[in-house]
């Protein structure tokens, strides 16, 4: 027998010995893959080929790269790839590893797998910082272990990952949303509405009175609620103390999250862009300036891993990296994972019978997924579900911890807002998915880029991404199925275009169009009758899954127009950024003309405007710099943006930033305005079908042949909306009939003498009372004071009584039988002009609409030129 060893008194054998053995691994450092292989405590058999192939692939080609970004398919187990690069990288090196996930629901689930499933030891972090354990704490430290936390434990004003040697960032697509927060001060009227009134005084009277009065009411229309303005980089930049000094008062004290961000970006407020709204204010740089966080930025590797990692260099702008290596495995070009059955109920039916269908669907699925843009139409829907089903509902907080108070339910229904990644339901947990609303713009930056700037190529391909990961959430393994709804007009018309379809993946293609062609002329029954048959995997639906397969086997997928041109430039875009942040402005500008160099491709005039525009002021702060001869770049720079895109307004005048008074919109500044307005209007009437469009103009061609001025007078005002004009009325004692203003100098206020006999006259007090609008107008109305109001009267009659003549010297009369006629030409060119429209943000489309608006003679100085012809003592008869 063999005495126990002792040493320094201490018995080894003894269980309470003060020492521990060190032990060596004994696993293979070949390869994850090998790794892998040795591990006796998993309870999956092994690595799928794909993520054999993936792995060997990260041999061969990125063990060195600091950036590499892997793309696996849905359900493809790029989970373990991530974790067992974790695990090889920390054996092998001595690596601290950090594995991010979207949310704390995912951390956990991520640990989970890793623990049970794969035989790899790791630690969840979540929570307060103080509350981390001190074992996890030490395991981390010294590369014992993997953390696993959340995107926001690491991109924070303070991390306790300070120094990890390798970051993985699961879902990286969805980075969008937790890296660019810790540069991002985002000022809610609603929740922070002191600090949004006061700085909005600082910016207020740089914009048009119109703007002005949005920003003041906060208006509930749909056109106030998408209005977005950007503060111009040489404006802005003079009023940067004011905005120190008002944030530093209002922030010293204040308990929100708002003092975070603001610590970030405080110094470097040139390198940012501030965007106004009636319901918040975003203050950011265009990148997130990832360079200056060293927890990110000092790793020796970040890896990158997502279903859908984009093409033209999205993820490079996203992460603020200039260079990724992509990887990815052949086999997936064709096949997809899970089977979706789309409906389209809005292509059949009204919004009240689609209620009914989608209601029906949530019954017969149990338990059901809504995910909808914004705040509001999430509180919209879960009254909807409260009312018409009474199921419980639940926000996305409620289930970002753990699912279970979702899934406990039999019935039940999760409404999720601006989230299209993060949180998943495989396998019966969810079967109905509702997706409202195409997720276009999901912060005042990219609304201002694609609704102001007609940029909206830069982030196609961040688009699609969300609509791929919206439609995914429930299907997230080979034998998932689920029910996906579309609803709402911009997301239906945007999938109903095959031109826009053939960008996603072949599976998804066919998926989208069985479900259009199964949605054309439905009753409501069918919609529902066919759900049940899709849940119940019958074989009616196994017959229609085949055609699928079909279908699927012909398709290909296209590249998005101009990505090319967009991954070459992501490189110069990062340089810009960090260029900016350290106030290095003549380089910042050498890396927008490098950029402006890349971009030829045709379908990026929008982002070219946008590249013009920010060299322009990256040239107007090297100029106030003193740095000489940069503020001629800055004017070349202007207006080459301007040229680049002559149909958006708001580029208009800035090549003249050092003139002091606001000068009077130009022509094309104001044509640019009409289209604009033209185009979110032709956006909410929708484009998916034309019943509202139809509504629209049939209301008005109607009842603008009223002589019944109950009926003329509100055609006309909305005759005025529908050609793109800001028109309104109110009815008051001595108020005028409606107003239509072409622009912030130039108003039309009208009195509609509709229901006037053609054989009388014009009275005096009718005179006076048309005479008399202007002032109404300048007292109820916000336009500059100089502004140029002009009163027109709207009659059948053509004579006048001699003492009414005086007061209608300055009031213009239109023929009552002549304006008929100009407004059924006008709704003519509207609805020619909506057949070819493709949505907002197409600059081409804006600069076809500005050329038909002139040519019929509709836009704003064609009809100020028609109503000023009819002087009433040319117009009119004395009697």
């Amino acid at each position: 027998m063999i005495s126990p060893l002792v040493c320094g008194g201490f018995d080894v054998e003894n269980d309470n010995m003060a020492f521990k053995p060190t032990a060596s691994s004994g696993l293979s450092l070949e390869s994850p893959e090998a790794l892998f292989r040795d591990i006796r405590t998993k309870t999956i058999p092994g690595l799928l080929s794909q993520q054999a192939d993936l792995l060997r692939e990260y041999m061969k080609q990125a063990v060195a790269e600091p950036d590499v970004a892997l793309q696996l398919s849905t359900g493809s187990g790029k989970t373990l790839v991530g974790l067992l690069i974790g695990e090889w990288r920390r054996r092998k090196f001595g690596e601290r590893v950090v594995y991010l996930c979207p949310t704390n629901q995912l951390v956990h689930q991520v640990a989970n797998q890793a623990t049970s499933q794969y035989g790899l030891e790791v630690n969840a972090f979540v929570g307060k910082k103080a509350e981390y354990s001190p074992a996890a704490k030490g395991e981390y430290s010294g590369a014992d272990a993997i953390a696993v936390t959340s995107y926001s434990s690491l991109f924070n004003v303070a991390p306790y990952f300070k120094n990890p040697n390798v970051v993985i960032l699961d879902d990286a697509h969805s980075a969008e949303n937790y890296i660019p927060k810790m540069w991002s001060l985002r000022i809610l009227r609603s929740e922070h509405k002191n600090i949004y009134e006061a700085v909005v005084s600082i910016f207020l009277n740089l914009l048009s009175c119109a703007d002005q009065q949005r920003v003041r009411n906060d208006s509930a229309t749909a056109w106030d609620r998408n209005w977005v303005e950007k503060i111009s980089t040489p404006k802005f930049l003079e009023r940067i103390p004011e905005l120190i000094s008002v944030l530093d008062t209002r922030l010293a004290k204040d308990e929100s999250d708002l003092p975070y961000p603001w610590r970030m970006i405080r110094d470097h407020l040139p390198a940012c862009h501030l965007f106004l709204s009636p319901r918040e204010i975003l203050l950011r740089p265009l990148i997130s300036p990832t360079s200056s966080h060293a927890p990110f930025t000092e790793a020796t590797q970040r890896v990158y891993m997502s279903a859908t990692l984009g093409e033209g260099g999205d993820l490079e702008r996203i992460t603020g990296r200039s260079k990724i290596l992509r990887l990815q495995v052949n086999g997936w070009e064709k096949q997809g994972i899970g089977r979706r059955f789309f409906l389209f109920p809005g292509r059949s039916l009204s919004e009240s019978d689609t209620d009914k269908v989608i209601a029906r669907a949530m019954q017969k699925g149990g338990r059901s997924l809504v995910i909808v843009p914004d705040d509001e139409n999430a509180s919209h829907y879960r009254d909807w579900v409260k009312e018409k089903l009474g199921f419980p509902t639940f926000a996305a907080r409620d289930i970002e911890v753990s699912k279970k108070p979702f899934t406990s339910n039999d019935k039940a229904v999760a409404v999720v807002a601006n989230r299209y990644d993060g949180i998943d339901f495989p396998g019966d947990e969810c079967r109905i998915l509702i997706v409202a609303g195409l997720p276009r713009a999901t912060n005042l930056q990219e609304k201002f880029f694609i609704e102001r700037l007609g940029a909206v190529a830069m982030l196609n391909d961040r688009i699609l991404t969300r609509v791929v990961q919206a439609f995914g959430r429930c299907t997230r393994s080979a034998t998932d199925f689920a029910t996906v709804i579309v609803e709402g007009e911009e997301l239906s018309a945007y999938l109903l275009a095959g031109d826009r379809r053939c960008f996603l993946h072949p599976e998804l293609q066919a998926e989208l169009q069985f479900g259009i062609d199964q949605s054309k002329d439905q009753k409501e029954t069918d919609f529902v009758d066919n759900v049940a048959e899709f849940l119940a995997q019958s074989k009616l639906w196994q017959q229609a899954d085949s055609q699928i397969v079909q279908l699927r086997d012909g398709l290909t997928r296209k590249v998005l127009p101009g990505t090319a041109d967009l991954l070459r430039a992501a490189k110069f875009e990062v340089e810009y950024e960090n260029a900016m942040w350290r106030g290095d402005y003549p380089t910042a500008f050498d890396s927008c003309r490098a950029i402006l160099a890349l971009l030829n491709d045709g379908a990026l005039r929008g982002y070219r405007a946008l590249w013009s525009y920010l060299a322009g002021s990256a040239a107007w702060l090297a100029f106030k710099n003193n740095l000489d001869g940069f503020d001629q770049h800055a004017r070349t720079q202007f207006a080459a943006a301007q040229k680049a895109a002559p149909a958006v307004s708001w580029l208009v005048g800035l090549s003249r930033i050092e003139q002091k008074e606001k000068s009077t919109p130009s022509r094309d500044e104001a044509l640019a305005l009409q289209v604009e307005n033209l185009e979110k209007n032709l956006e909410s009437l929708g484009t998916a079908h034309d019943r509202k469009f139809d509504e629209e103009e049939k209301f008005i061609s109607e009842n603008i042949m009223q002589d019944d001025h109950t009926k003329f007078e509100p055609a006309h005002e909305r005759l005025g909306t529908f050609l793109g004009f800001v028109s309104g009325k109110i009815e008051s004692s001595g108020s005028p009939d409606p107003w239509w203003i072409l622009h912030d100098e130039l108003c039309l206020v009208f009195e509609d003498h509709s229901d006037g006999k053609s054989d009388g006259s014009i009275h005096v007090t009718k005179a006076r009372q048309a005479a008399s609008h202007p002032n109404w107008i300048r007292e109820n109305v916000p336009l500059p004071k100089n502004a140029n109001i002009i009163p027109v009267m709207i009659t059948p009659v053509a004579l006048v009584d001699k003492e009414a003549l005086p007061h209608l010297k300055d009031v213009c009369v239109w023929s009552l039988d002549e304006f008929r006629k100009w407004a059924k030409s006008a709704l003519q060119t509207i609805r020619d002009l909506r057949r070819v429209f493709p949505g907002s943000g197409d600059l081409e489309w804006r600069a076809v609409a500005a050329d038909r608006l002139q040519a019929a003679q509709l836009d704003p100085a064609s009809i100020a030129g028609v109503v000023v012809s009819r002087d009433a003592g040319r117009v009119l008869k004395v009697k």
